[in-house]
């Protein structure tokens, strides 16, 4: 049971996780979708006959599109929100994701107008998918600060199973109601996560980049739930203060700064980037964007149950993630995963190719597809996330990891234009171009991504700084904390020697004196 000085920022930032529902239900709600009649007849393309169909075209637009608002959203919130604050930045860019699924909502028979809805979603999501972390990471309480996190990850799989089970429930239907309730369901979260704002108060931080310190300690207390004269508020201002003092003697960090040699961030940036990147062509997104369609091509006959049964799995793998993270470290979790979901993607590729209309076959697929799928959860699911947080200096760490999330987004929007062409070609071939990412990723994370478990961002920054390499970074901690104790023990030993030199020579002045007193006499 948390204190009472915890619970109200606590609760606060477990419902902004709701943005992390946000991500997931927008960026899945297609794969069920694109397979409905209703929505094939309102928004595809028709023949003579009057049979219609939506192209793969349309389908990569549609899905792609909420990828171009996310990367614009991810990247461009940031400087809104050093004008702005976080809490407002927040609120303008929900309100803008409302406007977009109301306009999806409503929609008749015009593609062009899915088309918008979709871009202003994503706007939605990609801003707060970027800026509802660092909000978090100033209001969150330190020793919940990876419980809040790991809250974020897993709305995002609440999110994709959520919108798994609608399709499925709504797939019976005939009428426009199959797809509008899924499509509507999106604004009941983003209404919550409004409320959530609402009821938050500004970013502290911000207040005293501001110079608004009256209302800076007053937020303050209010997240913490103390009086604004309480010792603990007064200790953790003057935290706020000192870091203020030092943000205003260096200037304003830009994204320019974000690309400097110096102190290898230009080394860090890049990892946070391609950790990003990596989480996306590992192939996820396109299951959960397209698996139903993957599943008719793989000759699946209950296409929405197997997009359920995957949804399930990406949740409740999540909870092992979040735990390995924090015991087993970062590499391990990372290395092992990716090895994992290689295989997973070569035997499902390699069977659904010899076997295509067999059952077992059928069986084979969805089984290791759950063990790719479950491998994905808990790691590179989870551990993208963290490594990107813990990777750079605080007072850069909110325009690197906004980087990083841009990053992320641009590749899922590579991918849903890509996928549904590459798919139309080589089939369930696709898998094959995942493992060959996969293999990738694995190199990636042996040779540059270090072992940063139970470090300070202060020794981060040391092990950065070391140029140790990746793969030697395990010990990396240790072995500092041996040096220091070896220069402990080597200055003891000097200043012991010294007192010891001191301690003769006393004896000797002090013998010759009284040797040369008795001479005198």
């Amino acid at each position: 049971m948390p204190p009472r000085s915890s619970k109200k920022a606590l609760t606060l930032c477990l419902f902004q996780s709701l943005a992390g529902v946000l991500f997931g239900w927008s960026n899945s709600e297609g794969s069920g979708l694109f397979n409905m009649t209703s929505y094939q007849n309102r928004f595809g393309e028709c023949d003579a006959s009057g049979l219609c169909v939506l192209s793969t075209t349309r389908q990569s637009a549609i899905t792609g599109l909420l990828s171009v608002g996310a990367t614009i959203g991810a990247v461009g919130s940031g400087t809104v929100a050093d004008r702005f604050g976080l809490r407002l930045t927040c609120l303008i860019f929900i309100f803008i994701y409302l406007i977009g699924a109301a306009i999806e909502t409503s929609a008749m028979q015009t593609y062009g107008q899915i088309c918008v809805a979709r871009l202003l979603t994503g706007l939605g999501v990609g801003a707060t998918s970027g800026l509802v972390p660092v909000f978090q990471a100033e209001a969150a309480p330190p020793r919940f600060r990876g419980l809040v996190t790991g809250s974020f990850q897993l709305c995002v799989t609440l999110g994709i199973w959520g919108v798994a089970i609608t399709n499925w429930g709504m797939s019976s239907y005939a009428g426009d109601v199959s797809w509008r309730v899924p499509v509507g369901l999106q604004m009941a979260w983003a209404v919550l996560l409004l409320v959530g704002f609402v009821l938050s108060p500004e970013s502290p931080r911000f207040l005293a980049k501001k110079g608004k310190w009256d209302h800076c300690r007053k937020n303050l207390a209010n997240l913490r739930g103390l009086p604004m004269d309480h010792p603990d508020i007064e200790t953790e201002m003057e935290e706020v203060r000192e870091a203020t003092r030092k943000d205003h003697e260096i200037g304003d960090a830009s994204y320019l700064e974000c690309f400097s040699t110096k102190d290898r961030i230009l080394w860090r940036t890049m990892i946070g980037v391609f950790v990003q990147i990596g989480q996306q062509i590992t192939g996820i997104n396109f299951f959960f964007s397209y698996g139903v369609q993957f599943a008719q091509t793989a000759g699946i006959d209950n296409t929405y149950i197997f997009q359920i049964i995957l949804a399930s799995v990406n949740v409740l793998f999540s909870f092992p993630g979040i735990v390995a993270v924090d015991r087993a470290g970062r590499r391990p979790v990372l290395l092992v995963g990716a090895a994992l979901m290689f295989t997973g993607q070569i035997v499902v590729g390699a069977v659904s190719k010899a076997h295509p209309d067999s059952k077992v076959a059928g069986d084979v697929l969805i089984a290791f597809t759950c063990l790719f799928v479950a491998s994905f959860a808990s790691s590179w699911g989870p551990v993208a996330w963290v490594v990107c947080g813990e990777t750079f200096p605080i007072r850069l760490s909110s325009l690197c990891v906004t980087l990083g999330t841009g990053a992320n987004w641009l590749f899922n929007l590579i991918i849903a234009f890509a996928a549904p062409q590459i798919q139309s070609i080589i089939g369930t071939g696709i898998t094959f171009v995942w493992a060959g990412c996969l293999a990738l990723s694995f190199t990636f994370a042996y040779f540059c991504i270090p072992e940063t478990k139970g470090m300070s961002i202060e020794e981060v920054d040391a092990l950065y700084l070391s140029r140790t390499p990746a793969w030697k970074s395990s010990n990396f901690k240790a072995s500092q904390a041996t040096s220091q104790k070896l220069a402990s023990e080597k200055a003891y030993a000097r200043s012991t020697h010294r007192e010891g030199e001191q301690g003769k020579h006393s004896q000797y002045t002090s013998a010759r004196t009284s040797a040369e007193g008795g001479a005198s006499v």
